[in-house]
């Protein structure tokens, strides 16, 4: 491969008559500004290198105007300089079969019509080197696309206006998209990165399908003016996905994804939005308004407690809207559970609340989780009422017949009373066949309490078949 300095390159690039330039390696020596008026109209670059100091493009002759030119393809090159295109017009930049480094490519205060990066398209792809882009305070007439790289540095879009763009099969470090109008279509699809945020955006149609955001996703003061696909997101071990001060204007999905944990906040959804088969460790839902029907259909939540009261109360309610009464009474189930840990809390402090209101309502829900998980479960109701009344109908009958001698033979005169003791009407003595009363308090009292907790798991059980009615 043959070395040339900064004066060469400039050179090939006002060359009209040549367009090709391979197996080059440009060693820039110092910083350099190239004009892009006194360039060629195209030049393409395949398997060369550049090393050294920055390389500036730019025009300061240009205006609103001017034509967009010249273009510039770059097939398998390596960028070891940082490189910045900036107050220019150009008609394409073309990146493709990328497989090395490029150390700092910044475009800045520019218009593009077509910004193409590619990396070589193979079934098991390593991580390159460092890519970092940057593409600052440019409008692109037609469209980015992003396409196949895998790269440990960082991706930066901010303050610029976009036709279409396009990020598929790609991995970064992290990406900040901030301050950006999308006008057409927005696809963020199949890419992995570590850390993601995405602030003071307008979009358009975006679809940010398939997708794993790593540790850490930000959406922030955006606004979704059309439909917005987040569906079949995965990783469920770490990801961690924040929604704060969005408005989405159109139909949102969410169906199907894996995540850690999703929060949405103060925020606003004026269509209908589908989290159908949306499997996480927790979720939030505060202060966030839905206008239409919000879908819950089949989510799985695998860790309750950390889901406060306001978002399981939201959940309940859209599905309630949506009339699915089974998974509503779940999540009532699950909003009674957390108002009781929640009671717990307050009840530990000293100052400031009804402690007696409190430790009455937390003994009601301790009650309805002994029996029924709080109706949801009436296999447990039947099983806890059954014991609930052989345990107190068991201390009635030692209490009862505790200055006779015992007597394994007066099994068949336990089970009769103990049929007689279901009886809640029936306040007679169990253990006699006429209609006679007990005559000692400490008789009494067994026999009264455990008629009061088998009322109240006939009532747990029946309760708990409510999912079922129409």
């Amino acid at each position: 491969m043959r070395t040339l300095n900064e004066k060469d390159l400039f050179d090939i690039l006002a060359d009209e008559e040549r367009e090709d330039h391979n197996n080059l390696i440009f060693v820039i020596s110092q910083s350099t500004n190239y004009d892009l008026s006194k360039v060629s109209s195209f030049n393409r670059f395949s398997n060369c290198k550049f090393e050294g100091e920055r390389i500036d493009f730019s025009n300061w002759s240009v205006t609103a105007d001017s034509d967009l030119q010249p273009s510039f393809h770059f097939k398998n090159c390596e960028l070891f300089n940082a490189i910045y295109f900036k107050d220019c017009f150009v008609q394409e930049l073309n990146f493709s079969e990328i497989s090395g480094t490029i150390k700092n490519l910044h475009l800045a205060s520019m218009k593009i019509g077509f910004f193409h990066f590619q990396g070589e398209k193979k079934p098991e792809q390593q991580i390159f080197d460092e890519i970092n882009l940057t593409i600052n305070n440019c409008e692109i007439e037609y469209n980015i696309d992003f396409l196949n790289l895998k790269s440990k540095g960082n991706l930066l879009i901010l303050e610029s206006k976009i036709e279409l763009l396009k990020i598929h099969n790609s991995t970064f470090e992290r990406i900040d998209i901030d301050k950006n109008k999308f006008k057409n279509e927005f696809q963020f699809t199949s890419n992995v990165m570590r850390n993601s945020y995405f602030k003071n955006n307008v979009f358009q149609k975006s679809n940010f399908s398939l997708t794993d955001f790593g540790l850490d996703s930000e959406f922030s003061s955006n606004d979704f003016e059309g439909t917005a696909l987040f569906e079949k997101l995965k990783n469920e071990n770490r990801t961690r996905v924040k929604f704060k001060s969005c408005n989405f204007f159109k139909y949102t999905y969410f169906n199907n994804s894996k995540l850690y944990e999703l929060n949405i906040e103060t925020s606003k959804f004026q269509e209908i939005v589908s989290f159908q088969e949306l499997e996480l460790n927790s979720v939030i839902i505060d202060k966030t308004i839905f206008e239409k029907p919000a879908f819950f259909d089949d989510i799985q939540i695998h860790n309750f407690s950390k889901c406060n009261k306001r978002t399981l109360r939201n959940i309940k309610q859209q599905l309630l809207r949506a009339d699915n009464k089974i998974d509503y009474d779940n999540f009532r189930a699950h909003e009674l559970s957390s108002y009781k840990e929640e009671l717990k809390i307050k009840l530990k402090r000293k100052k400031g609340y009804n402690r007696r209101k409190i430790r009455r309502d937390l003994s009601i829900l301790k009650v309805n989780t002994f029996f029924s998980n709080n109706g949801t479960d009436w296999v447990r109701a039947l099983k806890r009422t059954i014991f609930v009344a052989v345990f107190f109908y068991s201390i009635l009958y030692i209490i009862y017949n505790s200055s006779r001698q015992f007597d394994l033979s007066g099994y068949n005169e336990y089970l009769t009373g103990l049929f007689r003791y279901f009886l809640l009407t029936d306040f007679h003595n169990p253990f006699v066949v006429d209609k006679v009363y007990f005559l000692s308090i400490w008789q009494w009292i067994p026999f009264v309490i455990g008629k009061i907790f088998i009322a109240i798991g006939i009532y747990e059980i029946l309760v708990s078949f409510r999912k079922f009615r129409k």
